[in-house]
């Protein structure tokens, strides 16, 4: 059969670059397909046969791989030379010595505080010192390891953060945990430490030496005889006591400095009953807002009241409130006139006076710190912002002229602070500020977790 005259392609890529093998065999000189032609010419047959990588093709990928590898072993070489020719000699014995005491100094065990509580207290000589009390515990170690259990109280100086010693309270080993340890400072200006709910300590100011006082409340209160099986603080508003429940299930609240207990239901008259040699006392707080007034500032009260030390007390309120004149059921519509404290509270809190001692003042979220017999130191915030922090104010307490006025970094500021001969201190949320008597920040102490390296 004749033959027509065709462009021979590739029938894979469409290449006419083509090679012929043998008649009517080709090759595709573009990507290597074999293929041929019947004879009839209807058909145009191909073997698809893929190429072999050309090793051609890859010589400069080589070239370039061999060059980098080279480098590298060359840098290697030369490495290896400079570590020989610059290699020093052995260090002596003693400087190995001195290298081994570095480790091991790096590698001694610190300390923290675990679930432990703080308080400011001043001895004596109204010197400052922060108490912690709680267990003790490796810091590099897991949490569920590096305890002995055992409770520590502690004795740091707010001024330099430094330890003055660490000592074991007690012989039990107690695992505390949140809220176990609780610390109050008593009308004796004693610190009280009670743990677990269950034992009762006593650090003295004079001596700041620490003992238990369970023995000698049990051994002299009768009520108190068959044991204790809680006991907890009771407001400060309160007085200097504790509430107890005994082994016989009696809730009792226990005044210690007169050794006085009392049963709970007794209580709100005892606090109200006259006293039998009171003297007199002057305080200040603030007043709080009053919910049928609420256009009415905040005011700064100084009040004197009938006091006896140790006896129950109930503490003033003052917050601008309706008087009816007596009990019940009133509205709006029935007679009433407008006191910033009811006579029901006056009588109770044993008030002889009060006063507004700053009139016309301006307080935000205030609190009254300390006083001694010539100042009166003071926070607040000067706007309601929530952002703005804490001023503190020293007031001459006979005038209440503004001796100083400091601006703080603090937000909130918690429990009493103390007026020193160098200065003041207050608490903020969980670290502790002291200031000078310029009013200059001179230290901010850690009493959550106060820094030390040993017990002693």
């Amino acid at each position: 059969m004749a033959k027509s005259i065709k462009a021979i392609k590739c029938p894979h890529c469409g290449s006419i670059k083509v090679s012929t093998i043998r008649p009517d065999y080709y090759k595709c000189d573009s990507c290597g397909t074999e293929f041929f032609l019947d004879s009839d010419d209807i058909n145009i047959n191909h073997n698809y046969n893929y190429p072999r990588n050309n090793p051609d093709q890859y010589k400069p990928i080589r070239i370039v791989l061999f060059a980098v590898v080279g480098f590298i072993a060359l840098m290697f070489l030369i490495g290896a030379l400079s570590a020989i020719f610059s290699k020093k000699p052995e260090p002596n014995y003693s400087t190995y010595s001195s290298s081994n005491t570095a480790d091991k100094k790096e590698e001694a065990i610190t300390l923290e505080w675990n679930y432990a509580s703080n308080e400011l207290f001043l001895d004596k000589n109204n010197i400052p010192h922060i108490v912690v009390v709680g267990n003790v515990r490796n810091s590099k170690a897991r949490f569920d390891e590096g305890k002995d259990n055992k409770v520590y109280i502690g004795l740091f100086d707010p001024k330099t953060g430094k330890k003055e010693w660490i000592k074991q309270l007690m012989d039990t080993p107690v695992e505390l945990s949140s809220s176990d340890v609780k610390l109050q400072v008593f009308e004796d200006q004693n610190l009280y430490i009670i743990v677990k709910s269950k034992y009762i300590y006593q650090l003295d100011r004079n001596s700041l030496t620490y003992k238990s006082v369970l023995e000698n409340y049990v051994k002299d209160a009768p009520s108190l005889s068959t044991g204790i099986a809680k006991v907890e603080f009771k407001y400060e508003d309160y007085g200097s006591s504790y509430q107890i429940i005994n082994n016989e299930g009696q809730n009792l609240a226990y005044y210690p400095l007169i050794n006085k207990s009392i049963p709970d239901k007794q209580l709100y008259d005892e606090r109200r009953k006259k006293l039998p040699n009171p003297t007199t006392k002057t305080e200040f707080t603030f007043s709080s807002k009053s919910s049928y007034y609420p256009e009415e500032k905040i005011q700064l009260i100084q009040y004197s009241y009938q006091y006896q030390y140790g006896f129950p007390k109930d503490s003033p309120r003052f917050s601008w409130d309706k008087d009816y004149g007596g009990s019940g059921i009133f509205t709006d519509r029935d007679p009433y006139k407008k006191v910033l404290i009811n006579p029901w509270q006056f009588k109770g809190a044993r008030l002889i006076s009060f006063k507004d001692f700053t009139p016309g003042r301006l307080y935000f979220e205030p609190v009254v710190l300390a006083q001694n017999d010539k100042t009166l130191l003071i926070a607040y915030k000067p706007t309601p912002a929530e952002d703005d922090p804490l001023q503190i104010q020293l007031l001459d307490i006979s005038t209440g002229a503004i001796q100083k006025t400091i601006s703080t970094e603090l937000k909130s500021i918690y429990g009493n602070g103390s007026l020193l001969k160098d200065g003041f201190i207050v608490k903020g949320s969980s670290d502790y500020y002291y200031f000078d008597n310029s009013g200059k920040q001179i230290n901010k102490f850690e009493g959550y977790n106060p820094k030390f390296d040993s017990l002693n």
